[in-house]
């Protein structure tokens, strides 16, 4: 499994190296002094609130495709499964119009928190101001309680797409933090495993599953997930993933919601479109109406599974969210 690698160390920067090449003159590539910076910056941005995210690679399209028109207006990425460095977000910070301040958005993991926040800090100093959200969506982590503390997974699509229209409506710093935060808070995900995961480059294992088990809340990690079982159909696997779901999320049936079928590196196109037959045909049972569904791969650990992830809108959300966006990577809001 070791992939079209050179080098693992040479990896990501030449990910994004390629990637840029591929699509000239709709973005920059930021340099820091003496630093391997794997980041960059869409070009031509206006002055507005600018919207910044970045993580680990390994996991693509994220965060290397979600910088696009109506998203995210720079990235920053760390090595495989690894946060990027604070001063390498500042760096991205810096080359960004930031008048009206720059909004944060990283997933809720211990490394990337503590390099935002020290990022922030930084960047203070620097008189810009910036506020961070933590996309914490994935349920497998802290059921119930303490929604603060779950990790974040493929949600953090939905929350970059509303920041990223809040800003270009013309939103305050506070006013997009505000609304991203609402959506952090109204979105969850919870996923499936049915084979192992590898780290992208070297190949080894980021977690072992026997030979046909599926796995659910399998963090990408390799964190250990919330039910083991036999593996079964796709019907009783997504009735599983579904029923974790809607308990979590309390779902009525005056609900509306955005929905995200997300597939992982090992998981076809046919496996995709099985998974998202059944989970609309049970919203479609709790006479929960589906204001937008996705199936693509916006949060991908090279593994066999998908995670589903439900956003439950509001007038103010449902705006946001309908305005187009769109980056070489990510269609589903197009026009």
């Amino acid at each position: 499994m070791r992939g079209f690698i050179n080098h693992a160390e040479t990896a990501v920067e030449e990910m994004v190296n390629g990637y840029l090449r591929v699509y000239p003159g709709r973005f920059v590539k930021v340099k820091g002094k003496n630093q391997r910076l794997n980041g960059f910056i869409r070009l031509n941005c206006r002055q507005k609130v600018s919207v910044i995210t970045g993580g680990g690679a390994g996991n693509e399209p994220w965060s290397v495709g979600f910088v696009g028109d109506g998203l995210a207006d720079g990235a920053v990425m760390g090595a495989v499964f690894t946060a990027p460095p604070a001063r390498f977000i500042v760096n991205v910070t810096q080359a960004l119009p930031t008048d009206r301040g720059a909004l944060y958005i990283c997933t809720n993991h211990a490394g990337d928190v503590l390099n935002y926040e020290l990022a922030g800090e930084l960047a203070q100093l620097e008189n810009i101001e910036t506020r961070c959200i933590k996309v914490s969506d994935d349920i497998s982590g802290l059921m119930g309680e303490r929604k603060e503390e779950r990790r974040g997974q493929a949600g953090v699509a939905f929350v970059i797409k509303i920041a990223g229209a809040a800003s270009a409506a013309g939103y305050s710093l506070a006013e997009t933090a505000r609304v991203a935060q609402k959506a952090n808070e109204r979105v969850t995900t919870f996923g499936a495993a049915v084979s192992s995961g590898y780290i992208p480059g070297s190949g080894e294992l980021v977690h072992r599953m026997q030979e046909g088990q599926v796995e659910y809340g399998k963090g990408f990690n390799g964190e250990n997930g919330v039910l083991v079982e036999q593996n079964r159909s796709a019907d009783e696997i997504v009735e599983t993933m579904m029923s974790y779901l809607l308990r979590e999320a309390k779902l009525t049936s005056l609900d509306e919601v955005a929905v995200l079928i997300n597939a992982y590196g090992m998981t076809s196109a046919m496996e995709q479109c099985i998974i998202a037959r059944k989970a609309v045909d049970i919203l479609s049972a709790q006479s929960i109406q589906i204001h937008h569904i996705i199936m693509d791969r916006l949060f991908q650990p090279l593994s066999g599974g998908c995670s589903i992830s439900i956003l439950r809108l509001d007038e103010e959300l449902k705006r946001l969210y309908d305005m187009p966006a769109s980056s070489p990577m990510i269609k589903c809001w197009q026009n």
